[in-house]
């Protein structure tokens, strides 16, 4: 760590700099790059993991899994809980693994996007799915125009989609000016999550392996996105590149329209129905009870809220 120097600008980090002091791990968490599933590692290997806590959290999770991230279920502190002699401590000593994760830029924006503003995944998009509206192409939603226009806004509103960090670059989350990693995942490429598994078993003394989780729809990026819409993306992540050295790869000239059939459309707006419907009823629920309205009941009411089409579909990675 760079203390001396930046002492201040460190402590503005503090808060998201995740503490395992028995394993001797810091962990900045970079969200789209496998987040869910190593803070799932490293609670479970420092013994903090309440999944007990979950059902009866007061917030909308889109699922189980998710409910990793919230501090009473993954029982981890942060870096601002500590002292700064023993910030100190853990920032400068060769005992400690400072960790964290790192993803291509194009295919974690597209990850963003499809979370966000495709799925509605959460209850302050509202702005951004606003700007980074869906575009339809013979009347059909059109994916890959779909994401093509998203990288063209973004690029022009770049401040206003900061405001959710799923979209800022991953140097401003990481730090890494301030923050000496001895450890940075490729979460993208293969192995690299086993390796930090394997750290984290040796550390606890427990069989600690990664676990596929928060998964998107499962479609391959190069299927909705062109050379045009790639280079938009890489030139608003231009510090990710300059950074960490990502290679900028060869994409496609043009990408063929990605058409969800009437069955998919629907299901695509269940779902975006049932995220905004369950979160105001837990709000709700809550303002005039005062109850805990956890993952239990929000999987209770949308059973309600939605009776899902079970008809053939096409394959997984069309939609």
């Amino acid at each position: 760590m760079r203390h001396n120097k930046n002492n201040d600008a460190l402590q503005s980090i503090a808060s998201l700099v995740l503490v395992a002091p028995r394993l001797q791990v810091l962990y900045t968490p970079t969200p789209k790059a496998a987040c869910t599933t190593i803070k799932l590692m490293l609670a479970t290997a420092e013994g903090t993991h309440n999944p007990d806590v979950a059902n009866k959290l007061a917030v909308m999770h889109v699922s189980h899994a998710q409910t990793i991230h919230h501090p009473q279920v993954n029982g981890l502190r942060t870096l601002a809980n500590f002292s700064t002699r023993k910030q100190r401590q853990m920032l400068n000593s060769p005992d400690w693994l400072r960790v964290t994760s790192l993803r291509d830029p194009v295919s974690r924006a597209y990850s963003a996007w499809e979370n966000r503003i495709l799925m509605r995944a959460h209850r302050r998009t509202t702005r951004l799915a606003d700007l980074a509206h869906d575009v339809h192409t013979d009347g059909q939603l059109d994916l890959a125009a779909s994401f093509s226009h998203f990288a063209k806004v973004l690029g022009e509103n770049t401040e206003v989609f900061m405001s959710d960090h799923h979209f800022l670059p991953q140097a401003a989350l990481t730090r890494p000016d301030l923050m000496d990693y001895t450890t940075k995942v490729r979460v993208d490429q293969p192995g690299e999550l086993s390796t930090l598994a394997q750290l984290l078993t040796v550390r606890s003394g427990k069989t600690i392996a990664p676990q596929r989780l928060n998964e998107g729809l499962g479609m391959p990026v190069d299927r909705v996105c062109d050379i045009d819409t790639a280079n938009r993306i890489m030139a608003t992540y231009a510090v990710d590149y300059e950074t960490f050295g990502f290679a900028r790869r060869d994409w496609s000239p043009t990408v063929e329209p990605l058409l969800l059939n009437e069955m998919e459309a629907r299901l695509l707006g269940q779902y975006r129905r049932t995220f905004e419907r369950g979160v105001s009823v837990a709000r709700e629920a809550q303002r005039r009870t005062g109850a805990r309205y956890g993952v239990r009941q929000m999987r209770h009411a949308a059973k309600k809220l939605v009776r899902l089409d079970t008809s053939p579909t096409r394959p997984k990675e069309t939609f």
